[in-house]
Formats: structure tokens, C-alpha cells, sequence
């Protein structure tokens, strides 16, 4: 029996996808889970305090919460997520989940760091977590019965928020707005400046492209060139998903400033949807020093013109 360990999960970047298996495994082993708390501004200043002014926004407030989680537990969880799919193609983790244990400790050299290399081409997901169990103290088969039980915890929670966008879609006569942007900005309302509120406000129905169904992504992504990034290659099937979908009037499209991998795949998604069709698209560029009242402004327009398209179209 281990004595009582806790695990601190920084509320930034793979949290937004991963949070469910990661305190499934760690409950079900018996350590205690501690998350950073929900983003602010001094989590944001703490961050880009530390963190080079070129890297991405993400990683800046990634950094904050891992500085908030410092003497608050026993460990800081910080995953290196290489390749998560390698059938029927590899697709990786874009550079900054890639490196992100090594950035972590460089800039932060007293944090004390938990850390797992996730990578499908080289080791079942099952033999990673045991050896994760390990490092906490704990035996290879209950590191595997507590993998066992996250996953289908993972699973379980996983499938009961997606749906086909079409069910998603608004059935009343309201403008039906698909939201695209990975998944750490899309749920962290500090980040988006609560662009979620803002669209309901305006009287949309925004559809989350985090909570399409899996067939949908797929089929979207079939009818592109895919790319190597795993959640960029999900982005560019969301959206060619809500471009081809009539209940969806138009797409506001979230990105971080100096996001390496989103410098391509942001045009590829911008070509798919204004080469391939007459949707209103909306692209907004987020970083550190973006303002509510310049989002608020850039999405009235936005909102007017989907409005002015669909009575011309009536």
C-alpha cells in the first residue's frame, strides 16, 4: 500500500481533452487529484511572465497554472502526448504537447514533474499508464485495472456529449453558428472572453465542433488532404463538416496567435470553406492582449451579415 499521494492537473491544453481518463486513473489508484483553478488574469500575467513573448497563448496560461499548482501537491501531471493515432495514419501532437514536459521544466527548474510519454507507434496506451502507475509506487496489475476502469470512464463521458451536427443544429428560426477552435480555448471562457455568451446574447445557436459526433469528423476529414496533427486534423473535419451542413449559417473560427501548426491548417480551413461554398466565415485572432470590446464588435458585424445572407436567400 502506497502512502497518499497528490497529483496536481495544470487546467490548460490537453486538460480540455484528456481530464476524464487522467482523474479516473489517479482516483482509482488512490491519489488525490488537485486541479489549478479556473484561468484569470494573473494566471495569464504569471504565465507570460516566464514564458518567451513568441510562444502561443496557450502555452503562456498553461505555464500560469502549472506556477499556481507549485507546494500545493506532490506532483504537477505534465504528459508529453507524441502520437495518438497511428491507424490508418500517424498523427501526432503538435510541437509544443511534443516538447511540453522539457519547456515545462526549463522554465519552471523547481516544479516537480509527473510525466508520461504518449506514443501509439511505439507502446500500447495500457504499458504506458502501467509504467505511470510505477513511477507513483504502485504494482503493474493495479496500474492496469486502474487504466482499465479510466478508459471506459473516458469512453463513457466521451460519447455522452457528442452528437451528429445536424441534431445539434437549432430547430427554431434561429441562426445556427458553428464554433471552431481546439479545445483549450473553446472551453476556457477567460481565453475566449466568453464568446459563448456573447453569440447567445446576439440571439445564435452556437454549436461547439468539440461536440460533433466521431462519424462526423471522419466523414469531413475524408473529403480533405489530411495533415499530421491529430487535433488539427479534427478541426479541419469539423469544419469542412459544418461548411457542408445546411442548418449551420456560418463559422467563427477561434485561434491562438503564434500557433505553429494552426499557421497552416488556418489557411487550409479558410480555403475549404471559401473555395467550396458561400458560408460567412469569421476568423479571430487571440493573444494576450485581445480585448472583449473588439471581439464584441467583430461578432455584431458578423451576426448582421449572416442575418442580411439568410433574408436575401429567403
Amino acid at each position: 500500500m502506497c502512502a497518499k499521494q497528490s497529483v496536481g492537473i495544470p487546467k490548460a491544453l490537453s486538460y480540455y481533452y484528456f481530464y476524464p481518463l487522467w482523474c479516473a486513473f489517479f482516483t482509482h489508484l488512490g491519489v488525490d487529484v488537485k486541479t489549478s483553478s479556473t484561468t484569470n488574469r494573473r494566471t495569464l500575467e504569471s504565465g507570460c511572465s516566464v514564458v518567451p513573448s513568441e510562444a502561443c497563448l496557450p502555452l503562456k496560461c498553461y505555464v500560469g497554472h502549472v506556477l499556481s499548482l507549485i507546494n500545493e501537491v506532490d506532483f504537477i501531471f505534465v504528459p508529453r502526448l507524441v502520437c495518438l493515432e497511428k491507424n490508418p495514419r500517424v498523427k501526432l501532437g503538435c510541437p509544443k504537447l511534443i516538447g511540453l514536459p522539457d519547456m515545462v521544466k526549463a522554465l519552471i527548474p523547481r516544479a516537480n514533474l509527473l510525466s508520461l510519454d504518449v506514443d501509439c507507434r511505439t507502446e500500447l496506451e495500457a504499458k504506458t499508464y502501467t509504467r505511470l502507475a510505477h513511477a507513483l509506487g504502485y504494482t503493474s496489475a493495479e496500474g492496469k485495472r486502474a487504466y482499465d476502469y479510466a478508459k471506459e470512464e473516458f469512453k463513457r463521458i466521451v460519447a455522452s456529449e457528442k452528437n451528429p451536427c445536424a441534431a445539434n443544429a437549432s430547430k427554431d428560426n434561429i441562426i445556427t453558428i458553428g464554433v471552431l477552435g481546439h479545445a483549450y480555448v473553446l472551453h476556457d471562457n477567460y481565453l475566449n472572453m466568453n464568446v459563448w455568451t456573447k453569440l447567445s446574447d446576439l440571439g445564435c445557436h452556437a454549436i461547439d465542433c468539440h461536440h460533433l459526433s466521431d462519424s462526423d469528423i471522419e466523414n469531413g476529414v475524408k473529403k480533405i488532404k489530411p495533415v499530421t496533427w491529430y487535433f488539427e486534423d479534427r478541426l479541419l473535419g469539423a469544419a469542412v463538416t459544418f461548411r457542408d451542413v445546411d442548418a449551420v449559417s456560418g463559422i467563427v473560427y477561434l485561434v491562438s496567435f503564434g500557433c505553429g501548426a494552426g499557421s497552416i491548417t488556418n489557411e487550409i480551413i479558410e480555403l475549404e470553406i471559401l473555395q467550396h461554398s458561400s458560408m460567412p466565415f469569421l476568423r479571430i485572432i487571440l493573444d494576450e492582449y485581445s480585448g472583449e470590446t473588439g471581439l464584441m464588435t467583430r461578432l455584431e458585424s458578423f451576426v448582421d451579415m449572416v442575418q442580411l445572407k439568410a433574408r436575401v436567400l429567403v
